[in-house]
């Protein structure tokens, strides 16, 4: 299961997060090729510098100026219609809307009436999409992020000057775990502030779980601080086995109609659940319900929990800690005379001992060659066995 874990030793920004998952491995033209999705006018640019002798990457990006002042709903409208991964879709919008919602808060407006200035801009819409957009091209199933550090000193908005951190940046980070870093810069953006929420669920910690390395990137500020290098790390790697603590979450939902209720399923599981179910339950006075299940890593587990409460009107989310054995898992990609299809393979102490089929790739062969599924499962499978012992290493990659 793929991991990445932050390290911001001078801030978080969302142009700091972007270069550092383009260092670490991510495409930068794959990540500029989608962000076209959002029917913007910019350009990707990268540059390489030196912090501290270690190279790192600065980015940004060159829009044309506008005056456009966007509304969460506007956002949400653009960002909805891209047509980009489902679960970049949803990490970015939870990020949106946390903003949304300290912007509302801070000013006394409903956040769906928030207009954004700065975050509502061309480039900073770019840098959390593109940061969620990098994460799905580096296959992160789960995130993790150090304690966000706080500067001080007075930042310029387009509210005028305000304190660093800017309140709408405390508000984000209501809850988490935070330092106090004497920098009179500010360090933590609200777009930073709001991304690292967002992708963790606010559950801040220095350690990253056990993982093995994969590659790591740096991201650099635009900033030059004395008293500690500015720069954001992700490291990114392969957890050994469960990502950190799981957690079950279940909520009782007696008022939500079955259509209502499978599609929560489908969007818990985009939004990085690792499992995700209903049952059916009789609650008091012997009235028929359900209730929604879901298992998550420990950093999705607050994010997950909210957007069960905002799709079903639940008014809490229960939440437990549960152990499990887990097989390893991989994903190769096998040849059929009418196409390629992913296999999911599990092993148990190196040895292969069942192979699934996705069922994407399953129905689109299907429909491309007229053929039953059943036929197109049975071919993938079979394919399978084509392959001595433990299945190629050098076609894998790894699975959640």
């Amino acid at each position: 299961m793929s991991h990445v874990h932050f390290q911001p030793f001078g801030g978080v920004a969302g142009d700091m997060s972007l270069a550092a998952l383009i260092q670490a491995g991510a495409p930068a033209e794959e990540v500029s090729a989608g962000l076209e999705a959002l029917g913007l006018e910019l350009d990707l640019h990268l540059e390489e510098v030196q912090i501290s002798g270690v190279r790192a990457l600065h980015l940004y990006f060159h829009a044309p100026p506008e005056h456009a002042h966007r509304t969460l709903r506007d956002i949400r409208r653009m960002v909805e219609g891209s047509g980009l991964p489902d679960r970049a879709v949803g990490r970015a919008m939870d990020a949106f809307t946390r903003l949304a919602e300290a912007e509302g808060e801070v000013h006394g407006n409903p956040p769906e009436e928030v207009t954004f200035h700065e975050v509502g801009a061309a480039d900073s819409i770019a840098d959390i999409v593109g940061v969620c957009l990098a994460l799905e091209l580096l296959g992160a199933d789960s995130v993790s992020c150090a304690p966000l550090p706080l500067g001080g000193g007075v930042t310029r908005s387009a509210h005028g000057p305000l304190p660093a951190p800017g309140p709408a940046t405390l508000e984000v980070l209501r809850g988490a775990r935070i330092r106090w870093e004497e920098v009179p810069h500010e360090m933590t953006t609200p777009t930073g502030a709001a991304l690292m929420v967002s992708l963790t669920g606010g559950r801040f910690t220095g350690a990253a779980p056990p993982m093995t390395l994969s590659s790591c990137g740096y991201g650099a500020g635009s900033a030059r601080f004395e008293e500690v290098p500015n720069l954001l790390r992700a490291v990114v790697g392969q957890l050994e086995g469960p990502a950190g603590d799981i957690e079950l979450l279940e909520a009782n939902v007696d008022d939500a109609s079955g259509e209502i209720l499978g599609s929560v399923v489908g969007r818990l599981l985009e939004a990085g659940a690792l499992d995700a179910w209903l049952e059916p339950i009789v609650m008091k006075k012997g009235r028929g319900a359900y209730k929604l299940c879901a298992l998550a890593g420990g950093a999705d587990v607050e994010k997950l929990a909210r957007l069960a409460m905002r799709e079903t009107g639940t008014l809490g989310v229960r939440h437990h800690p549960v152990s499990r054995t887990v097989a390893e898992r991989r994903t190769v990609s096998v040849t059929l005379p009418y196409g390629s299809c992913r296999v999911k393979v599990g092993s148990i102490d190196g040895e292969d001992f069942i192979a699934s089929p996705e069922h994407e790739d399953v129905e689109r062969l299907s429909r491309e060659a007229g053929l039953p599924l059943a036929r197109v499962y049975a071919d993938a499978r079979e394919a399978c066995t084509r392959y001595p012992g433990k299945l190629d290493a050098s076609r894998a990659s790894q699975s959640r």
